[in-house]
C-alpha cells in the first residue's frame, strides 16, 4: 500500500502550525508556522490558515490531490459534527466555519476537533501515552487544556467538551479568566497567568530582567523568556512561575482523586521551556491528591514538542484512509 499523508493544522492562542503528516509513522514531510494575532474576521482565519498549510505543503513537495485530507485543532470549544469553532476565548472568535471554507479551497475532506484532544491523539499513537490505556494529557501555554484517554480511545463526554482542566474553579470570587468565569485554574497557572501576574509587579515598581521582553498592555509572554529569566535568578520572575506551578499542581491533584488515571502527560510550551516548572507542578500533584491515587501515578512529559497538534489533527482523518 502506497504511503498515506494528510495535512494536519494546530490553531492555537498565539500561533497556527501546519505539517504533512505520514499517517502510519507519524512523521512531517512538511511544516509551516504563522501567528495567530490580530485576526479580525473569518476571511483573515481562513486564509492564515491557507497560507500556513500552503506553506507546508511547498516544504513537502506534495501537492493537494495526493492527500487523504485536512484535520485541524483549534483551541476552543467545537462542533464537530459542523466543522465549527463554537467559541476560542483566548484566539477572540465565535461560531467560525472552519471545516467548510478548507475543504471548499483544496477539494478535499475537512474535520475538525479541540487542539489538545488532537495532541492527546498523537501522544497516544506515537508519544508518551504509548502502553496507557489510562491517562491524562494536561497542555500549559496560552491556556491550559486536556485530554481524557480511557481504555484506549479519547473521552470527548456527552457534549464533546470533556478534558477543560483549565476551567476548574479554584477560587469562586477570583481572578477574571479568558471564558468568562471567575477563579478557573487557567486563570492562575498559564502563561497568561504568569504574565499578567509579572506585569502587575512591574507596574507597581518591582523589578525585573523581563521588562523588555513583556507586552506591557496585552500581558503577551514567551515561554523562552520566562526560561531566560529563571536561569538568570531573577526572582520576580522565578516567584511568578513558583506560584503558577502550585496552583496547576492543585488541579492536577483533583484529576488524580476524581479519574485515578494510570498517568498524566504534561506538554506545551510552558512545560517544555520550565523544567522548574514541571517538577513543582508535579510534586505538588502527589502531595495533594489521595494517598491511593498518589501512589502509582506517572507524571511525565509530553513527547512529541510543537509538533503534537499537527500530528494528532491529521491523525484524525486516518479512518477515511483505510
Amino acid at each position: 500500500m502506497p504511503e498515506q499523508y494528510a495535512i494536519g493544522v494546530d490553531f492555537g492562542g498565539t500561533k497556527v502550525l501546519a505539517g504533512v503528516v505520514n499517517l502510519e509513522s507519524g512523521r512531517l514531510a512538511g511544516t509551516g508556522k504563522k501567528k495567530t494575532r490580530q485576526l479580525q474576521s473569518e476571511d483573515d482565519v481562513v486564509g492564515r490558515l491557507v497560507s500556513v498549510i500552503d506553506e507546508s505543503l511547498a516544504e513537502a513537495g506534495i501537492n493537494a490531490d495526493k492527500l487523504v485530507g485536512i484535520g485541524i485543532g483549534a483551541a476552543g470549544q467545537v462542533n464537530r459534527a459542523k466543522g465549527v469553532l463554537i467559541y476560542a476565548a483566548n484566539i477572540g472568535v465565535r461560531d467560525l466555519p472552519l471545516a467548510q471554507p478548507l475543504s471548499e479551497h483544496y477539494g478535499l475532506p475537512c474535520v475538525l476537533g479541540n487542539d489538545v484532544e488532537t495532541a492527546t491523539l498523537a501522544e497516544m499513537n506515537f508519544g508518551a501515552g504509548r502502553k496507557s490505556d489510562n491517562f491524562v494529557c494536561v497542555f500549559v501555554g496560552t491556556g491550559i487544556g486536556s485530554g481524557i484517554v480511557h481504555d484506549g480511545q479519547l473521552l470527548r463526554g456527552a457534549t464533546g467538551c470533556a478534558g477543560e482542566i483549565g476551567h476548574i474553579c479554584l477560587y469562586p470570587y477570583g481572578r477574571i479568566c479568558g471564558c468568562g468565569s471567575l477563579g478557573c485554574l487557567e486563570a492562575y497557572a498559564s502563561r497568561t497567568a504568569i504574565a499578567k501576574q509579572i506585569v502587575g509587579e512591574l507596574q507597581r515598581g518591582s523589578d525585573s530582567i523581563i521588562r523588555d521582553k513583556i507586552d506591557m498592555t496585552k500581558g503577551i509572554l514567551r515561554s523562552k523568556a520566562l526560561a531566560d529569566a529563571v536561569d538568570a535568578g531573577d526572582e520576580l520572575v522565578t516567584s511568578a512561575v513558583k506560584q503558577a506551578a502550585e496552583f496547576l499542581g492543585l488541579g492536577l491533584a483533583s484529576v488524580m482523586n476524581f479519574y485515578n488515571p494510570q498517568r498524566i502527560v504534561l506538554g506545551g510550551g510552558v512545560i517544555e521551556a520550565l523544567d522548574m516548572y514541571f517538577q513543582i507542578a508535579s510534586k505538588q500533584a502527589k502531595q495533594r491528591a489521595l494517598r491511593v491515587a498518589a501512589k502509582r501515578i506517572e507524571i511525565v512529559k509530553a513527547e512529541l514538542g510543537d509538533y503534537a497538534g499537527i500530528i494528532g489533527a491529521a491523525l484524525m482523518l486516518k479512518d477515511k484512509a483505510s
